[in-house]
């Protein structure tokens, strides 16, 4: 990470500078991109946490997860269009799984298209491993999801 690269969470207190390019970010990554509602509705769950990328004023990308007992279940990663392929989602999910351990999770869970190579290349190279697959997971055109998990040894 370059000097000028923070990770910071998501908060209510930094929401009205880093949700609108969250939401920008989020429209162009997803076909069924999450709204300001939903992430409002995230910032206010006690299990969930939202890794931001900032560079400065930029926000670069974001990682999510809810804790759900000692497993984090990974909701959103994205990277801003224009910011790919500099190695920020590897950054992320560094930050991600970090922030996952300290909080006691013992395992990192996520679903990824089975189309989506790129995203595979990087959870592997995070060390995530497939373990699974779920017929017909994506709703907007009935693609399969790949089940990817990670094992954490606790801080």
């Amino acid at each position: 990470m370059t000097a000028a690269d923070i990770l910071v969470e998501l908060s209510p207190a930094n929401a009205d500078i880093y949700l609108p390019q969250l939401l920008a970010i989020e429209r162009e990554a997803f076909a069924r991109p999450w709204t300001e509602a939903d992430y409002r509705a995230e910032i206010a769950r006690p299990i969930a946490h939202i890794l931001l990328l900032v560079r400065e004023d930029e926000l670069l990308g974001y990682a999510g997860f809810w804790q759900v007992l000692d497993a984090a279940e990974v909701t959103n990663v994205a990277v801003a269009s224009g910011r790919r392929g500099q190695g920020l989602g590897y950054k992320l999910m560094s930050g991600l799984v970090d922030l996952a351990a300290l909080l006691g999770c013992r395992r990192v869970n996520l679903e990824v298209r089975a189309g989506n190579l790129a995203a595979q290349a990087l959870y592997a190279r995070c060390g995530f491993q497939p373990d699974g697959r779920r017929p017909g997971y994506y709703e907007d055109n009935r693609e399969d999801a790949l089940l990817f998990s990670r094992d954490l040894s606790v801080y």
